[in-house]
């Protein structure tokens, strides 16, 4: 089973548009001012046409504003970061949810696994992360790079991996060289 790939941090159209010629499945918009990969909700728009899934990555926003979000940048996807509860998840019957956290019981398509502070860079718990992808979907993030991702895939097996600092030149802006070279490598 091929390992889907979720670019994260996106704020420019030509760093998208190189990771989808890459074989990016997804990409992911940080909407939330604290983050240093911000993208404000009126440059959201610029990507809605795009041929990719589009993921919304939201810490602790209110339902209206996530509302906003996934029909301005036309999401399909819904990415909690914050201290959201099982309830706000169910309320979010417009889009797919993903949530960070390790526990198998939250109500989402699928689990991040990522470090406690996400886009670190930091890696999270792999013994845990391993645990989980064998009973449900899990996004394999933090402290992924195009030198680690393929041994990570092969030691956690996740539903796919989830990567912003590792291919990234500076917050926010991806280098495509790392770009092409994860690719290359977990094609392999």
């Amino acid at each position: 089973m091929k390992t889907e790939v979720k670019i994260c941090g996106i704020t420019r159209l030509e760093d998208a548009l190189f990771a989808i010629g890459q074989g990016a499945d997804y990409l992911g918009f940080v909407l939330t001012e604290k983050s240093k990969r911000f993208l404000p909700l009126c440059q959201l728009a610029q990507f809605a046409h795009l041929p990719v899934k589009k993921v919304g990555v939201f810490v602790d926003a209110n339902l209206d504003f996530i509302r906003q979000a996934v029909k301005i940048g036309h999401l399909d996807i819904v990415q909690l970061h914050g201290n959201e509860n099982a309830d706000f998840a169910r309320n979010i019957d417009f889009a797919k949810v993903w949530k960070a956290t390790y526990d198998n019981d939250f109500p989402a398509e699928r689990l991040i696994c990522d470090a406690p502070q996400g886009g670190s860079g930091c890696p999270g718990n792999h013994a845990e992360a391993a645990k989980l992808a064998k009973i449900r979907p899990i996004m394999l993030a933090g402290g992924i790079n195009p030198e680690n991702a393929a041994e990570l895939i092969a030691q956690i097996k996740p539903a796919g991996i989830d990567i912003a600092s590792g291919v990234e030149k500076s917050f926010g802006i991806k280098d495509h060289s790392k770009l092409k070279q994860l690719f290359e490598r977990i094609k392999k």
